[in-house]
């Protein structure tokens, strides 16, 4: 291969590697945990929350994506598969109404620019024909699953956010309930406290506290949470709050009852992961540690056998 090739080279892959990581952090600047708790103030109208600046160049194609997101929205999804979709955002710590558009214009640009990129770089080396196609069929695949990649790598970090901070923060509300707050106070205070140390439990307990004063009924925004955020715990949470409006039960009984209930889920979880790792290092064991132990133990009777063979040998 020419060095002029291998320069050809070198640049489509250079301008594939800067599509994908433009995408992804287009996606990831426009619909972050900063921006979630931008657009609870924006959405409620509450406390303003610093919003932290792009270039212009990010504004313009955060401006681009979201136009052709919007185009392409009505066209590509149904209904039900629109409703699908803001759901994963939700579960990821985005806005839907404005990550979606983001989302669907990342894909279609990874969806018709990746191809065309590998097709010319294909075609400027002077591959045949069937390589080509076979590259553009397969920069087809990764084009239309990375943009969800991205997705699963904001959606991770958050639910686990989210799963670690759920006991403190029942905590927290049992302390604030049982210092005479009222439920409204009380979501408040502790979306207020758990900002500094878990971000996405303070946003999620901060547009809690926003729809519980806005909507007519609190089970509606609480049934809203349970949704939203996609954590089994947040939804007993809710269910446990509807209970106590319900019967008239006392609400930090229930509280305390819960948290250590999942406390309790999340020692059996550790104890389970603990339990697994014997089946988990039999591998690295017969692979890594078993070849040293024969070399060791065995080596030097086969060294002294060989030796000996060689002596007989002469």
């Amino acid at each position: 291969m020419s060095q002029d090739q291998l320069l050809a080279l070198a640049t489509i892959g250079g301008a594939i590697l800067v599509l994908i990581a433009a995408a992804s952090l287009l996606l990831h600047r426009g619909a972050n945990d900063q921006d979630m708790a931008r657009r609870i103030s924006g959405l409620r109208q509450s406390a303003a929350i610093e919003q932290p600046r792009s270039s212009r160049f990010g504004q313009a194609m955060l401006s681009l994506l979201r136009r052709m997101g919007t185009v392409m929205r009505d066209r590509m999804l149904s209904a039900r598969d629109a409703e699908a979709l803001a759901k994963t955002l939700a579960a990821a710590g985005l806005e839907p109404s404005k990550a979606m558009p983001i989302f669907i214009g990342a894909k279609m640009t990874c969806l018709f620019g990746i191809p065309v990129l590998v097709y010319l770089g294909a075609a400027l080396l002077d591959y045949p024909t069937s390589r080509q196609a076979l590259g553009v069929g397969l920069s087809l695949v990764v084009a239309m699953m990375l943009p969800n990649w991205a997705m699963g790598l904001l959606r991770r970090p958050y639910q686990k956010a989210l799963r670690r901070g759920i006991p403190d923060a029942l905590d927290l509300m049992v302390v604030c309930v049982e210092a005479g707050l009222g439920l409204e106070s009380a979501v408040e205070r502790v979306a207020h406290e758990m900002k500094q140390s878990n971000r996405p439990v303070g946003v999620e307990f901060s547009l809690l506290s926003h729809e519980m004063r806005i909507l007519p009924d609190r089970r509606t925004a609480l049934t809203n949470l349970a949704e939203r955020s996609g954590q089994p715990g947040l939804r007993r949470f809710a269910g446990t709050i509807a209970q106590t409006m319900k019967y008239g039960t006392p609400l930090g009984q229930g509280l305390r009852a819960l948290a250590a209930e999942m406390r309790n889920e999340r020692m059996i979880q550790f104890e389970e992961r603990a339990g697994k790792l014997p089946a988990l290092l039999v591998l690295p064991m017969i692979l890594f540690i078993l070849p040293c132990l024969f070399i060791i133990l065995i080596g030097p009777s086969i060294s002294q056998l060989m030796a000996g063979l060689a002596g007989m040998s002469h």
